[in-house]
């Protein structure tokens, strides 16, 4: 006959029991990734960059508005310009310019197993100085080559300042010595990426600046055509073994048609998951079987890969969840289950002891 201390014990493991079923859930803890040293690497030398062209121009007397550029990096453009091109989201080019981006190209680059020396081909838009120079970054930090190609045009507060353009800043920076891959090649960007929208005497001023630097000009009025030249350029200049193509922006020549991946979310792009994506340079690509890194919608990158919209300041490289990995903590449940079992297993055995006992004295 069941006493009304057995009764207790029974609904008390019962809750228990409801409550490891019901309640006891798995509990994430994090740890870092496993490239987590060249991401942060990669990640402060996109700062030293960022430091170098804030002084740049400071020495040249360009002022830097706080009201734009919040953090004083230097790296954000005037809202229009003679070589401005489209709108541009303010608060996603002040997030471009956190470092932690070049962790996250880093981070992708790495999964694709590349080696040191392995080609990476690029198609650069100037509407994101940032990010180019996170992707620059990247590739000194694991010693690949790039074959880089960059768009002059620029939308809103990107590298529009006609002064110090993006390639200006480039051009700088490998003066000093602080890049080793640079952009071999440049283009109008704009209107068909030959700049209809420019004015002739800022075109001819761009095309002599930037043949000066000795960067080679892509020019052809059709839009496939010029696709097609791209394309057999970046084929010529890796010798035909190209480890991944990467796109920063919005230039017409990578996105082709296919309107539908400028909210993609997804920095790494295959043909597999992709097979929507036709035309373009990223269209080309992934119909070869190689692996696009696409680098647009940068809000939405963002908030995919754990970096802060537009913060205020920068959070402390190596802080971010960009850095880090998620991975189930099944020791906690375990340890929570022995405990009930030994939990369980005492009152079992205390209870029956007592009957044990109150046998005797019955005797």
């Amino acid at each position: 006959m069941r006493t009304k201390k057995d009764l207790i014990l029974l609904v008390l493991c019962s809750l228990i029991l409801i409550f490891i079923h019901y309640g006891l859930k798995n509990r994430d803890i994090k740890v870092k990734n496993k490239f987590y040293n060249e991401m942060v690497l990669s990640a402060k030398n996109m700062e030293k960059l960022t430091n170098e062209i804030k002084a740049e121009k400071i020495r040249r007397g360009i002022f830097i508005d706080k009201n734009i550029d919040k953090n004083l990096t230097g790296l954000m453009g005037e809202e229009w310009s003679g070589i401005s091109t489209t709108l541009g989201n303010e608060e996603a080019k002040r997030t471009s310019i956190n470092p932690d981006f070049s962790a996250l190209i880093v981070k992708n680059l790495k999964e694709l197993k590349l080696k040191e020396g392995d080609v990476v081909v690029a198609n650069m838009s100037s509407s994101f100085p940032a990010l180019n120079l996170a992707l620059i970054s990247a590739l000194d930090t694991l010693k690949l080559k790039g074959v880089l190609i960059n768009s002059v045009g620029s939308s809103n507060y990107g590298g529009n300042l006609e002064e110090f353009d993006y390639l200006d800043m480039e051009n700088h920076l490998y003066k000093k010595g602080l890049i080793k891959n640079r952009s071999e090649s440049f283009s109008f960007g704009g209107i068909n990426d030959i700049g209809k929208e420019f004015e002739e005497s800022t075109k001819e001023r761009i095309k002599d600046k930037n043949q000066e630097y000795g960067l080679k000009f892509f020019y052809e009025e059709e839009l496939d055509k010029n696709i097609e030249e791209r394309y057999r350029y970046y084929q010529e200049k890796s010798g035909g073994k190209i480890g991944a193509f990467v796109n920063v922006g919005g230039n017409l020549l990578s996105l082709g048609k296919n309107a539908d991946i400028v909210i993609n979310t997804k920095v790494l792009l295959n043909k597999e998951k992709n097979l929507n994506v036709k035309g373009g340079l990223v269209g080309k690509f992934l119909e070869d079987n190689k692996p696009v890194l696409y680098l647009l919608n940068i809000k939405g990158i963002a908030l995919a890969n754990g970096i802060l919209i537009d913060p205020v300041p920068f959070p402390e490289i190596g802080t971010s969840q960009v850095y880090y990995e998620k991975q189930t903590n099944l020791s906690y449940n375990i340890a929570i289950v022995i405990i009930f079992l030994l939990f369980v297993g005492k009152i079992l055995f205390v209870n029956k002891k007592f009957k044990k006992t109150e046998n005797i004295e019955k005797l």
